[in-house]
Order: C-alpha cells, then structure tokens, then sequence
C-alpha cells in the first residue's frame, strides 16, 4: 500500500512541477526552451552557492555567478 501511496505522491509532484514551469512560462511570456534554459541556469548557480558553502565556515558569503 506504502508503494502505491509514494507512486502518488510522485505523480502529484510531476502535474505541481509542470504547473509550475507552465505559470512561470507564461507570467515571463516566454518560450518552452528559453524557460528550460533558465531554470537549468537557476540550478547551476543555486549549485555554485552550495558547494561554496559546503567548502567551510565562511565560506560561501561571496560567490562569483558571472566565472
């Protein structure tokens, strides 16, 4: 039953994160791919922050997005 249950919540998750990306295409006005582009950039750079944070105390204050 628990598998079935998760199978749920993961398809649930799929229709929210294509709802998602559906408003934020429209509300930018742009197209499929541009929008991919940007949220694969917004991953990159939420990546980027992180990583520098994982390197220490400190560390991570200051990130270079534009390296």
């Amino acid at each position: 039953m628990s598998s079935v249950n998760a199978a749920m919540q993961n398809q649930i998750a799929s229709v929210q994160q294509a709802l998602s990306m559906a408003g934020l295409q429209k509300s930018l006005g742009q197209s499929a791919d541009q929008v991919s582009i940007l949220v694969e950039g917004m991953k990159e750079t939420s990546q980027a922050v992180q990583q520098a944070r994982a390197a220490g105390p400190g560390k991570g204050q200051n990130v270079n997005l534009m390296a």
